[in-house]
C-alpha cells in the first residue's frame, strides 16, 4: 500500500489557526513545559523554599491533574497514535517534535529539497552530564529526525539498525541544528544518515537502517504490524 504523494504528511502538520482549540492545547503545552523546568530546577533544600509553599504547589497540581483526567481523552480511541488526524501526526504527539507533548523540546523541523533539517533548544529538564543534554535523548532526537527523514524515500518503516557517534558533548541553552537524509534504498531497507552541530561544531552524527513491514503501510502511513 503506497503513502501519499508526499510521505511526509504523515508525519507533518500545519500550524494551529488562531484561536483554535488545538491552538489552546499548544499554550497549555508551553506552559506545562515551564511548570516542568521550575520544578526539575526547584531547590527543595533552600531554607528559603517555604514548605508551605510547595505544598501548595503539589495541591494546585494535583487539582489541574484532576481537572484534566475528567475531560475527554484520546486514550478512549486507543491512544493518540491510533486516534488518526492530526492527533496521530508525530509532529503533535511525538515526545521529541510533538508539539502536543509536553515532554518534547520540541524540535522544529523544516524541508529543502530532500533534505530534512530541525532545531531544538533544551533545558535543565534534559540534563545528563552537568550542562549537557542526556545521551539518551540526543539519541531520541536522532530517532525523531532520521524517521522524518527517510519519507524523501517515498517509504517508510521502523528503526532497525541505529548507530549515534557523540564526538562532543550536546551542551543546554543552546540553539542545536539537525540535518539528516536518506543515503540509499535497497528493497524493504532505508539507509539513512543525519547530524547535529552547535555554531559550526559537529556535535553527533547518526545513521539508521529502517525496515519497511512485509505487510506494508496502512492508510495513514503507518507501517502496519509484522506479519
Amino acid at each position: 500500500m503506497s503513502l501519499p504523494s508526499d510521505a511526509r504528511d504523515i508525519w507533518i502538520t500545519g500550524e494551529a489557526a488562531p484561536g483554535s482549540r488545538r491552538e489552546a492545547k499548544h499554550h497549555l503545552v508551553a506552559e506545562t513545559k515551564r511548570a516542568i523546568e521550575h520544578i526539575a530546577l526547584l531547590d527543595v533544600d533552600d531554607p528559603a523554599t517555604p514548605e508551605a509553599a510547595v505544598a501548595s504547589a503539589v495541591a494546585d497540581m494535583r487539582r489541574l491533574a484532576d481537572a484534566l483526567e475528567a475531560l475527554p481523552s484520546l486514550a478512549s480511541r486507543g491512544g493518540a497514535a491510533s486516534a488518526g488526524g492530526d492527533d496521530a501526526r508525530l509532529m503533535e504527539r511525538s515526545g521529541i517534535t510533538g508539539r502536543s507533548n509536553p515532554l518534547a523540546p520540541p524540535m522544529h523541523l523544516s524541508f529543502e529539497d530532500d533534505l530534512t533539517r530541525g532545531w531544538a533548544v533544551y533545558n535543565a529538564a534534559y540534563e545528563g552530564p552537568p550542562g549537557c543534554l542526556h545521551g539518551g535523548f540526543v539519541a531520541a532526537a536522532f530517532d525523531d529526525l532520521l524517521g522524518v527523514a527517510q519519507t524523501a524515500s517515498g517509504t517508510a518503516g521502523y528503526t532497525g539498525t541505529f548507530t549515534v557517534r557523540m564526538l562532543r558533548p550536546t551542551p543546554l541553552g543552546k540553539r542545536i541544528d539537525y540535518t539528516a537524509g536518506v543515503e540509499r534504498v535497497d528493497g524493504r531497507k532505508i539507509w539513512c544518515w543525519g547530524r547535529s552541530c552547535v555554531g559550526d561544531d559537529l556535535l553527533a552524527e547518526a545513521e539508521i537502517v529502517f525496515i519497511t513491514p512485509r505487510r506494508g503501510i496502512d492508510p495513514t502511513g503507518a507501517p502496519n504490524p509484522p506479519a
